[in-house]
């Protein structure tokens, strides 16, 4: 019997009429993240000469239209995110691309090693690894591994970003996405977490809790 090959999935490209709306939409998101008043924790600007370069960034699904202010602000190195291979992901991607971050199309259901392995070569080139180790579409704040996977195949750290809106709307979506109010305060921390001897599970757990004490609800 003749074997039947199966094709894979295959990226979606992101279509110019994406791109027309996408462009005015993120200069519209960089006016409203300038207006917030961000407070960091002291080490903040030193954390990637105290880890000694890259490393896994994480952050809840929710929080992630802080992501920008971060990696213009506070990283020199460049950032790949994980976004997922789907036609919302084509439109993050349009949108991450103007705001300075390049992207990984994949998820844990649609060419998610080949994503992981795109983020394990940029690490390797000298590049952090963005995660939001809930999404691309949840259960809202759960923990998966991919993270601790790549670190453990990249042998870098992971940095926990937190980040906590002091007041913001509410989206009526799976991972209650947060928008912070124009001209409100936002506590940002990045911290290292010590996983030393720790399993995968309770890795995990420890990762998990203090995501969740850093980013408030």
């Amino acid at each position: 019997m003749e074997r039947t090959s199966v094709k894979k999935p295959s990226p979606i490209n992101v279509p110019l009429l994406h791109w027309l709306w996408v462009g005015p939409l993120a200069l519209f998101l960089r006016l409203w993240l300038s207006t917030l008043r961000v407070r960091t924790n002291q080490t903040i600007k030193n954390i990637e000469t105290d880890i000694g370069g890259n490393a896994v960034l994480i952050l809840w699904h929710d929080r992630l239209f802080f992501a920008p202010i971060i990696t213009q602000r506070y990283l020199k190195l460049p950032v790949y995110a994980l976004v997922s291979a789907s036609k919302d992901g084509a439109k993050l991607t349009a949108f991450y691309n103007l705001m300075g971050i390049q992207c990984a199309r994949g998820s844990s259901n649609q060419l998610g090693a080949e994503a992981l392995m795109t983020l394990a070569r940029a690490m390797r080139k000298g590049a952090h690894a963005g995660i939001t180790p809930d999404g691309p579409k949840g259960p809202r704040r759960e923990f998966k591994l991919g993270a601790l996977g790549l670190a453990r195949v990249t042998k870098r750290p992971i940095v926990v970003m937190g980040v906590h809106y002091h007041q913001c709307w509410r989206l009526s979506s799976w991972d209650q996405f947060a928008l912070p109010v124009p001209f409100s305060v936002v506590d940002l921390t990045l911290e290292r977490t010590d996983l030393a001897h720790l399993t995968e599970a309770q890795s995990a757990q420890v990762l998990t809790q203090r995501l969740n004490e850093l980013s408030g609800e």
